[in-house]
């Protein structure tokens, strides 16, 4: 049976296609996380974690057990 995260991010398209849902906080520590933050890390599922959690967490997304890498950010927010 393939992984299915409890909480997908949703696709949404917009002007320019698909795009990444920009969630606003830590899933782990509640830290807010706005869309042009340096500090979030998300795996390929889009679960979001802090810059401290996610080096906690050894950059292991603990709900898929994927890569956490530096969200990109978001022009205009």
């Amino acid at each position: 049976m393939p992984y299915v995260p409890a909480r997908p991010g949703r696709l949404t398209t917009g002007n320019n296609g698909a795009v990444l849902e920009m969630r606003t906080q830590c899933e782990k520590c509640g830290t807010p996380l706005e869309p042009m933050s340096t500090n979030a890390r998300i795996c390929s599922y889009e679960c979001t974690f802090c810059a401290s959690c996610a080096g906690a967490m050894a950059d292991v997304c603990p709900n898929c057990g994927g890569q956490l890498v530096p969200r990109p950010t978001r022009v205009g927010g």
